[in-house]
């Protein structure tokens, strides 16, 4: 069994594999920031992209929050 495992022949498919699943990883990413900073670029507005706080609505209410000086 650990013949199998340590043959070159299944060493380099391993490998061939998890480098073109990182390609294949890296290409994605470089065309989603691709079609980002185009529509940026135009003035558009990525809804999915926008943080949940500034999304229209009323902000969450927080407590006032007092610092007392050390002694």
């Amino acid at each position: 069994m650990e013949g199998i495992l340590f043959e070159t022949g299944f060493l380099n498919a391993t490998v061939a594999g998890v480098g073109l699943l990182a390609m294949l990883a890296v290409a994605m990413g470089v065309i989603l920031f691709g079609y980002i900073a185009d529509e940026e670029a135009r003035g558009r507005r990525i809804e999915w992209l926008e943080e949940p706080l500034a999304m229209a609505g009323k902000p969450a209410q927080g407590e006032e929050v007092r610092l007392h000086k050390a002694a």
